[in-house]
């Protein structure tokens, strides 16, 4: 229960801190809003960066990975990707010894930085976004797969220079994120594929490649496997993906805002076009390539797009369908938050109970 109420407090003060952040237009330089947003932000910062740092045992993964770091030190075989492994063997070195906590809360500090940092940069309304970002489970979630969710926030704040069409900049930081987590390759193809103008043929394809994915699911199985051999040392791995539900409500609801107001506010903004063809992309990965391990991983490239996409769209609207769909949004956002803490005991999320380093009387350093 005191993990509830830390997450609920947590939700309650980054709100009120966000909505005192610049929305629309960005204060000009030396202004007082512009000093008003650094502080804000740096409070969120502090807000959302202290719980992660200071959690231990908390996440589905969090023992697993205090072992994955003491093979990287010791030099055991390891799967994780060479950015990871350097991190984690520099810090240890530094160090002088496995103190994981430390890395978990560099990882933290990192990821929480560029989330905010990517929100700030990207949004047309930041407190909007930031409350999405809190009901969606997305903060939280970082409490799991750390590395992964290194590198979702790197790609997060790639698509700034993909919208832009600035491709050396966008390369550069997903090249960056694959060093932590190799999946976030599969975001070239895509992010370009989504920035182009799509043509009527296109919805042809994409409906064969999507079907492909229900009578051809040994063969891409077999084509992910080579891509990624390590998975074939972990047999829950090669069960699959389970069909997200929730996942494919959520980009079809996106969706369908889209397909009712696009043309009445937006039309022709190829920004919002870009993040409508990756909710496309993410819905087609979800309803109809559940087998693939881990799909969520591969999906949230393409739906974290909606903490920036709702904004866009309802802030272009008139004030009084606005209102409304802010209190939907609202609305549908609180009731997603509640289900996500109703499941955030389960195994697979298992960010209840929170824990402290602080209330630890035993040792901070793993005996192996």
């Amino acid at each position: 229960m005191q993990g509830v109420i830390l997450y609920l407090l947590l939700f309650g003060a980054g709100m009120a801190l966000a909505s005192g952040v610049g929305r629309v237009e960005r204060a000009g330089a030396g202004s007082r809003q512009q000093a008003a947003d650094r502080v804000l932000l740096a409070g969120l910062f502090l807000l959302l960066f202290v719980p992660a740092a200071l959690r231990i045992y908390t996440g589905n993964d969090y023992r697993t990975y205090i072992v994955r770091f003491h093979d990287v030190n010791v030099g055991n075989y390891v799967v994780t990707e060479p950015g990871f492994n350097l991190l984690v063997k520099g810090i240890y070195a530094f160090l002088g010894d496995e103190y994981f906590l430390v890395v978990f809360a560099v990882f933290a500090f990192a990821t929480v930085l560029l989330f905010l940092a990517g929100i700030y940069a990207q949004s047309r309304d930041f407190a909007l976004s930031f409350f999405l970002f809190m009901a969606l489970g997305m903060y939280f979630q970082t409490y799991n797969t750390v590395r992964y969710y290194f590198a979702l926030a790197l790609v997060f704040c790639s698509m700034h220079y993909m919208a832009g069409r600035r491709y050396e900049k966008f390369v550069l930081l997903v090249l960056s994120a694959a060093l932590f987590h190799k999946t976030a390759l599969v975001v070239l193809p895509a992010y370009l594929l989504a920035r182009m103008r799509w043509k009527k043929w296109y919805a042809a394809v994409l409906a064969v490649i999507s079907l492909s994915g229900l009578v051809l699911r040994t063969q891409y199985m077999a084509l992910f496997l080579r891509l990624y051999p390590s998975y074939l040392e972990e047999e829950e791995y090669l069960a699959g993906g389970d069909l997200s539900i929730v996942n494919i409500l959520r980009c079809v609801a996106v969706l369908l805002l889209c397909a009712v107001f696009y043309a009445q506010a937006v039309s022709g903004d190829e920004t919002v076009a870009f993040y409508m063809k990756l909710n496309i992309l993410a819905l087609v990965m979800y309803g109809f390539f559940s087998f693939v391990p881990f799909v969520s991983r591969i999906g949230y490239y393409f739906n974290i797009s909606q903490i920036l996409l709702i904004p866009r769209l309802l802030r272009s609207l008139p004030e009084r369908s606005r209102k409304v769909l802010y209190a939907v949004t609202a609305v549908a956002g609180l009731l997603y938050f509640a289900l996500f803490l109703y499941k955030a005991s389960d195994i697979y999320i298992k960010i209840l109970p929170y824990a402290t380093w602080l209330s630890e009387s035993g040792p901070l350093v793993p005996v192996y």
